[in-house]
């Protein structure tokens, strides 16, 4: 028998003794990313939670997938704002982009963000237990949602985490795991 979780509204949340937070990679962009005046409204949302618990001493855990979801990201967003621009149509991430004064620049930026991120008192940074988790519980929740959302809820499933995202799909595994969002 599956146990029913819920997808809890942000705003509504409240923060229990022994809960343990894992943000998605849509959150730590939204905090973190350099993209300004985006989605405000979320930003100040995810923003004063992330100080809620600051306060509280409350761990965020981390993995290094999702630190590489937040750099490829923003790599590939200035990425095609670089074609955009320099009208390079046609032109190779590796090949073209990597190495240019953009991409330095880029990840010069980026770099910090990171070093923002690593640097709050409540993060806890965790191996990514593949080989703890269900893989045949990933590949079934991957016919619904990518992969890397997959990995996320079944680690977090495993290790009693709350998801913390702005990402809908993840409404579609509210079964397995607890999620909080702006999005309800």
């Amino acid at each position: 028998m599956t146990l029913s979780m819920a997808v809890t509204k942000l705003s509504d949340f409240k923060i229990g003794f022994s809960d343990q937070f894992f943000f998605d990679t849509n959150v730590w962009l939204l905090l973190f990313g350099t993209v300004a005046d985006y989605q405000q409204k979320d930003q100040l949302q995810y923003s004063k939670f992330l100080e809620q618990l600051l306060t509280q001493d409350k761990p965020l855990f981390l993995t290094s997938l999702v630190l590489s979801e937040f750099s490829n990201v923003l790599l590939r967003r200035d990425f095609n704002q670089w074609i955009d621009s320099n009208s390079h149509v046609g032109k190779n991430f590796k090949k073209d982009f990597v190495g240019t004064d953009v991409y330095q620049n880029s990840v010069a930026s980026i770099t910090v963000a990171i070093n923002k991120i690593l640097r709050l008192p409540i993060v806890t940074l965790v191996s990514d237990n593949f080989n703890a988790v269900n893989n045949t519980s990933i590949l079934e929740d991957f016919k619904k949602i990518d992969y890397n959302d997959a990995y996320i809820a079944e680690l977090s499933r495993l290790n009693n985490y709350k998801i913390v995202t702005n990402d809908g799909d993840f409404k579609l595994l509210e079964a397995k795991v607890e999620i909080i969002t702006t999005q309800v």
